[in-house]
């Protein structure tokens, strides 16, 4: 998945909890530990496959079941220290989020699930050399740009826009948290 994705996913995720069990919208930090925990596994596993060779996939460390519970209680701790557990809450299920569409993402080209992107070092997902970080990025995006551009307005891209354009409509109804607290401290240092 992109990273747009994973965010989008985790954010909805997030937000729709915090509105429905919290009675509350996220606020902006919590919005910064959901693109922290969205991203982390990629950020972690893409680099140290693709551009240091460290390991065979892009799916290791970051995206293994048995490191992510580590992980998330050592934010646990870090967050309880700082006397804002919630932050480990919305980092925690942001992490986890990014993990679940993984595994799931194949299904959206009729390939079954792929839960050995969760198994490092036991299994590991097929890797597919294609260079670098960069290499990477252009040959799947490449992929991704002639997959929209070639289709047309599918199905499965028209609902991919709905779903971003509704997560993007919840984030402007909680408030637009982390852009609305820059504008306001701006706001506020301007008068």
């Amino acid at each position: 998945m992109w990273p747009w994705e994973h965010l989008l996913v985790a954010y909805g995720l997030y937000s729709l909890t915090t509105n429905v069990f919290l009675r509350r919208s996220p606020s902006a930090a919590e919005t910064i530990a959901i693109a922290i925990g969205s991203q982390l596994p990629d950020l972690v596993d893409k680099p140290l496959a693709w551009t240091y060779g460290v390991t065979e996939t892009g799916y290791a460390i970051g995206h293994s079941a048995f490191v992510v519970p580590l992980v998330c209680l050592a934010t646990l701790v870090a967050a309880d220290r700082y006397g804002d557990r919630i932050l480990a809450g919305a980092f925690s299920l942001a992490y986890g989020s990014h993990l679940v569409t993984d595994v799931f993402n194949p299904m959206r080209s009729g390939r079954p699930p792929e839960p050995r992107v969760l198994l490092w070092p036991l299994a590991s997902s097929p890797a597919g050399d294609h260079g670098g970080l960069f290499d990477h990025f252009v040959v799947y995006f490449s992929r991704y740009a002639n997959h929209l551009l070639d289709g047309g307005l599918s199905a499965a891209v028209a609902l991919q826009l709905a779903a971003g354009f509704s997560i993007v409509a919840l984030w402007l109804v909680d408030g637009a948290p982390v852009v609305s607290d820059c504008l306001r401290f701006v706001r506020d240092r301007l008068r």
